[in-house]
């Protein structure tokens, strides 16, 4: 399941939906959930985000999703658990990118107000009395954190596009290929390498060069062929990128590889798994490169954004503690649907 913590997600569901925030009027009828950069983070701000969360998850995998347990870096916690932490993280990046707004020279259009006015006034509406009652959220919270997320997703835009993330197809190119393996070693029982012996090595060698004569000889012979023929266990079609080749073959080898041209047959090539013989199937397979490239750009605007961030928020608050500052009692009522915790 994929986690909450992507932040762009959580910005595109809220400025849908809308979302809520403090204000003056009801700062002293609604509870404190925490506090973060010297300001309060109301029950009505948390509780319409981790309402959206809630009603977006529940519609994805039911509503039985929140007590499954997922593996995580510090044991297993429950999706719920989980994304209770989650919520309280994306809030804070809101207002820690919304914060250089002003430092960054952006502001809301009036089209970006009017905008923000509309989402407001509908998601309001849609509130019962029963959700305004127990949170104290009234329209001018929702239009405040509206703006907020928008403000913030224009920090966030502006960050990625004064950083250069071009990335060439060379980098991105995805090949996929045939690896046709004569090993030399075997897997013992208790799964340890067992190198053939040199005798050994040399008959695999012949093998290996009785099948390329075959392939070159005969165009009748496929690579499914040469597989059952000389029972090739470990024999398969792959699909990687530069990158990958080389950490799985070594950069000669790798080379020799994106050398090869659509349907061409390479040598005998010994790797440290024995005698390969490579047959090209697409050299470069465009759709799978524009992906590769999508990927590689994501993460490295990923990266870009952590290390930013991690500096923007240690100006903002750099002694926040999730487990000492969040009133869980306030905090565990999510999800809303089951009802307050008991916690």
């Amino acid at each position: 399941m994929k986690r909450l913590g992507c932040f762009m997600l959580i910005l595109s569901i809220l400025l849908s939906l809308s979302a809520c925030g403090k204000s003056p009027d009801t700062e002293e009828k609604v509870p404190v959930v925490y506090r973060f950069g010297g300001n309060d983070i109301t029950y009505a701000e948390y509780y319409i985000y981790a309402k959206t969360v809630e009603e977006n998850y529940q519609k994805a995998y039911g509503s039985g999703v929140w007590e499954l347990e997922l593996e995580g870096d510090d044991g297993k916690d429950t999706v719920r658990d989980i994304t209770i932490k989650d919520i309280v993280s994306d809030i804070n990046r809101v207002k820690v990118l919304a914060s250089h707004s002003e430092a960054l020279g952006i502001t809301l259009s009036d089209n970006d107000i009017s905008e923000a006015d509309d989402t407001a006034t509908a998601f309001y509406n849609g509130l019962t009395e029963q959700d305004i009652a127990d949170t104290g959220i009234d329209i001018s919270i929702v239009k405040d954190v509206i703006k907020e997320n928008m403000l913030a997703e224009k920090v966030y835009s502006q960050m990625l596009s004064e950083y250069d993330f071009e990335i060439s197809d060379e980098e991105a190119r995805m090949t996929t290929f045939y690896d046709m393996v004569f090993e030399c070693y075997n897997i013992t029982k208790d799964g340890s390498v067992e190198e053939y012996t040199q005798e050994k090595k040399a008959e695999q060698l012949e093998r290996a060069n009785e099948a390329l004569s075959s392939l070159a000889q005969d165009a009748d012979v496929t690579y499914d062929k040469i597989v059952d023929k000389y029972s090739l266990e470990y024999s398969s079609s792959y699909t990687m990128s530069k990158t990958e080749l080389i950490e799985e073959y070594g950069q000669s080898v790798a080379n020799k590889i994106l050398e090869l041209s659509d349907g061409e047959v390479s040598v005998v090539i010994e790797t440290q798994y024995g005698y390969h013989i490579f047959k090209m199937i697409k050299a470069n397979d465009q759709e799978l490169t524009k992906k590769n490239k999508n990927d590689i750009i994501s993460a490295k605007q990923k990266e870009y954004f952590n290390g930013v961030y991690e500096e923007w928020l240690k100006g903002y608050d750099s002694h926040f503690n999730y487990d000492s500052d969040v009133d869980m009692k306030l905090a565990g009522r999510f999800p809303f649907e089951q009802g307050e915790s008991e916690e």
